[in-house]
């Protein structure tokens, strides 16, 4: 299916930005008017298209997601059909929480001191109806590594496929909307650092250096880009659009992972395959040396909606 380009959230297809600004907020109360909030979020894209005009040169974009909970909150007629809260998963190895906070602000641009003011701007509009969760700061590092030292993001689709793996296609209500998921991932680098380079290149399937992959028939079980690599009942590859970047201070550095796709299930069955034990005892062996601290699932709807949001 072809999209409609002009009300496609621009930020969801993109190529990647040096910088990205991933925004969290949560409801201040339950007791706001919903008419006030409906009109205030309208409002945003607007705010965008300003700010891009006052910085034509950045490449600014905005991506507005909203969770399961806080869409009903809204008291819409229509809800995208598979949005759900973030799925938590617990095993003897590996735990992913939910956190599921209300509305996701993902800002990118080449410039974070663009995507500071537009995020500053936006909170202005907001802050009658929610507060901010979490602020993140991510950007490319080196040549596109993860602080790992291994190319993130390899697998990504790209020009038209970017589209068809982010963007719905079947559902007359929320077609050209992308379901999000994002995880905040602290590395353990000092533990990493101790690992002798065979083996860090063996965890990720992938050589560290040149970035090549190894045969399928060479990879352990566990090893990164083979739990990552999921087909379908049809042996069809199952994708998602990751607009991942490192995030760090000198105290906590990591991963703010980001997925988007047309389906929520590509993410979930992803993240599973990841955090299942195997016969011999083993997750992704990259989840030896990672832990997420977040998780979070939003639908990104078509600007169409934000243009009938505040007539609902």
């Amino acid at each position: 299916m072809k999209h409609n380009i002009d009300i496609i959230q621009q930020g969801i297809i993109a190529p990647a930005s040096a910088n990205a600004l991933f925004i969290t907020l949560n409801k201040l109360t339950a007791s706001a008017d919903v008419n006030a909030v409906k009109q205030a979020i309208s409002e945003l894209p607007a705010q965008l298209a300003k700010m891009q005009t006052a910085f034509e040169d950045a490449g600014l974009l905005l991506t507005i997601g909203l969770s399961s909970s806080y869409w009903d909150s809204l008291e819409l007629a229509q809800k995208p059909e598979k949005l759900q809260p973030f799925q938590t998963i617990s095993n003897a190895q590996v735990t992913m929480p939910a956190t599921d906070a209300d509305m996701l602000l993902h800002i990118r641009s080449a410039r974070h001191d663009v995507n500071y003011h537009l995020a500053l701007e936006l909170c202005e509009l907001l802050k009658a109806y929610l507060h901010v969760d979490e602020m993140v700061h991510g950007f490319k590092y080196m040549d596109s590594r993860d602080f790992t030292g291994f190319v993130d993001g390899t697998e990504n689709p790209e020009g038209e496929s970017r589209q068809a793996v982010a963007l719905v296609n079947d559902d007359q209500h929320f077609n050209g909307g992308s379901y999000i998921h994002i995880q905040k991932y602290h590395h353990d680098l000092a533990a990493w650092k101790k690992i002798a380079l065979k083996q860090q290149e063996d965890s990720y399937g992938r050589t560290k250096k040149d970035n090549d992959e190894y045969a399928g028939t060479d990879k352990l079980n566990s090893a990164h880009t083979k739990r990552a690599s999921v087909k379908d009942s049809a042996a069809n590859s199952i994708e998602i659009l990751r607009h991942s970047l490192p995030f760090g201070n000198l105290k906590h550095s990591g991963l703010l992972f980001a997925s988007y796709a047309a389906s929520p299930d590509n993410f979930n069955l992803m993240l599973q395959s990841m955090c299942n034990i195997d016969e011999h005892g083993d997750a992704d062996k990259i989840l030896h040396i990672t832990s997420a601290v977040t998780g979070d699932a939003f639908f990104a709807p078509n600007l169409a909606w934000f243009e009938s949001l505040a007539k609902s």
